[in-house]
């Protein structure tokens, strides 16, 4: 189906392309007031020469769960706020995120679009009758008109907001760094990530606050000292 939001970005030559879906689901019973975001990436075999269809790809799984926790870890959308009714309805946002052309740091572009989408993404109006029925678009409470006494119930249900925009409240910001002979290369694009000892991608938000550090693998120890100096 067509998506809710969606943005494209790109860093140097790294081109990513991020979709966000909403879907009314069940909320977790433990968590009855909170809803949910899935992020998936995808390596299409066009993004890059090394990619070859049909491959499972590690790389696809790291970033999307690095920029799952970012998101989440960040507080960048308030989980609260995606419950439509408390124990019955929530929403999931489906983060879909497709690299169009892989040159290194995909992790600090891929990041960026799904922010961008979630900026872009609206949410449609949805109604919950007393039977706990889930209706889209906006409803109002219908009156009889013909018996069954003035005024009369038909349905009562609760009036859903007008289609709104998904509050993104930070704007977590990763930036990958590649270690080189001892040197330092800042957005290293895909050859300097394939020369580097080690690469390391910082996840901060607006105000300074460090969110989390990533390492996915690489020969040398990316160590404070050789990281700061």
């Amino acid at each position: 189906g067509t998506a809710h939001g969606s943005a494209l970005v790109k860093v140097g030559r790294t081109t990513v392309m991020a979709a966000v879906k909403l879907e009314a689901c069940q909320p977790d019973p433990e968590r009855p007031d909170v809803g949910f975001i899935d992020v998936v990436m995808e390596f299409p075999p066009m993004c890059s020469a090394s990619t070859r269809p049909g491959r499972p790809n590690d790389e696809s799984s790291f970033i999307a769960r690095r920029i799952e926790d970012a998101l989440v870890d960040s507080r960048a959308v308030d989980l609260k706020k995606l419950s439509i009714k408390t124990g019955l309805w929530a929403w999931r946002v489906c983060l879909d995120i497709y690299c169009l052309d892989h040159d290194g740091s995909v992790l600090d572009a891929g990041l960026m679009a799904a922010l961008a989408a979630l900026r872009d993404t609206k949410v449609p109006s949805v109604a919950v009758d007393d039977r706990g029925k889930l209706t889209y678009g906006r409803v109002g409470e219908k009156k009889k008109k013909d018996g069954g006494g003035e005024g009369a119930n038909v349905a009562s249900v609760e009036k859903g907001e007008e289609s709104s925009m998904i509050e993104v409240a930070a704007a977590p910001v990763a930036v990958t760094t590649a270690l080189y002979r001892k040197q330092l290369i800042v957005d290293p694009n895909a050859e300097e990530e394939g020369l580097a000892d080690a690469t390391v991608t910082a996840v901060m938000d607006r105000s300074g606050r460090l969110v989390g550090v990533h390492k996915p693998g690489g020969i040398a120890e990316a160590s404070e000292t050789a990281l700061m100096h």
